[in-house]
């Protein structure tokens, strides 16, 4: 049988294991700007895939808080650039020539999705709205100014409302629950941790805190902890495609890979909403536990349900390259 590697949604990509045994003079680093269109923050949720001349996926990783993605370890080559996210519309797909001992930079120019374009679920997904009992009508009004602010993804104007917010009401959770995820969102990992640390301290029982902690967490390659946070969301709240989608990647990540695949089916017969990714991220499990006939039926089904899209044809892609490529072990 072929192999086929999978990329993972918003798991931060693996080194090369494969190369780090070579000398140093053989191989390079790539270091990837993003620069999008419209001059706005940078999404940290934004990954950059880096693939052969064949197209198949050789490392994939997420931007950092200044939009830089970069990859070490790198052998000599061709190479292409993809950028995918739930903010990108659009962008360059960059080829360029990797030489030995070189560091190569490169500039991707991406489009932003515009405001009349509908908000991704994962866009919005981090946030509550939810009023609480008690709080201040001034504080009220500066969450709920807050909000509309993230709507328009004004991440500081919308820092600065939540402030004002708590510093009328320092007992309001839920602002400062969206806090820490437009902290998250900027890729200010540590202040969003405290944040939501600290609205999960005021309401034990908010779930979406705890999916936000994961989220950083995963950002922080921190994948125990982010087993931990979406099991703790799981028992306090129904649970959603995203939520699912997050535990699975940090249990491939820690190589909990039945529990992975268990996780996809439990999204599958919950027949949740954009759940069809997990099918990628189960066939990423069974190929690592080396069931390839298992990984192949798990992106076939991703293609039943969600047949068209840029992300369908890079599963067709990898389909057909396990259909041609000799067997990499």
């Amino acid at each position: 049988m072929t192999r086929f590697v999978v990329p993972l949604v918003l798991l931060v990509g693996t080194a090369f294991a494969q190369f780090n045994a070579g000398s140093a003079a053989l191989v390079g680093h790539v270091r990837v700007q993003v620069l999008f269109t419209d001059n706005a923050h940078c999404d940290p949720a934004t990954r950059v895939e880096l693939s052969g001349v064949t197209g198949m996926t050789v490392d994939e990783t997420t931007v950092n808080a200044q939009c830089v993605a970069e990859f070490f370890a790198v052998p000599a080559g061709n190479y292409q650039l993809t950028v995918t996210g739930a903010e990108v519309a659009s962008a360059d797909n960059v080829d360029f020539s990797l030489s030995s001992g070189m560091t190569h930079e490169v500039e991707v120019h991406a489009r932003r999705i515009g405001a009349a374009d509908a908000i991704p679920s994962y866009a919005t997904s981090a946030f509550v709205s939810v009023s609480e009992l008690s709080v201040p009508s001034a504080a009220e009004k500066e969450f709920e100014k807050a909000n509309r602010l993230i709507v328009k993804r004004d991440w500081a104007k919308a820092t600065e409302r939540l402030r004002r917010a708590i510093a009328i009401y320092p007992q309001y959770a839920a602002a400062y629950n969206n806090l820490g995820a437009v902290y998250a969102r900027v890729g200010q990992i540590a202040p969003a941790c405290e944040a939501l640390k600290k609205a999960i301290a005021l309401d034990e029982h908010m779930a979406m805190a705890y999916v936000n902690l994961g989220r950083a967490s995963f950002t922080a390659r921190e994948f125990p902890a982010v087993e931990a946070f979406i099991g703790k969301a799981l028992s306090l709240a129904a649970p959603d495609a995203d939520a699912l989608t997050l535990l699975a990647s940090a249990q491939v990540a820690d190589r909990h890979l039945d529990q992975a695949i268990e996780t996809s089916r439990q999204a599958h017969r919950s027949q949740l909403n954009h759940h069809a990714y997990l099918h990628v991220v189960a066939a990423k499990a069974n190929e690592l536990q080396g069931k390839d006939d298992a990984a192949v039926a798990e992106l076939q089904q991703y293609l039943s349900e969600e047949p068209t899209g840029k992300r369908s044809e890079r599963v067709r892609t990898m389909l057909a390259k396990f259909q041609t490529q000799p067997e990499v072990r």
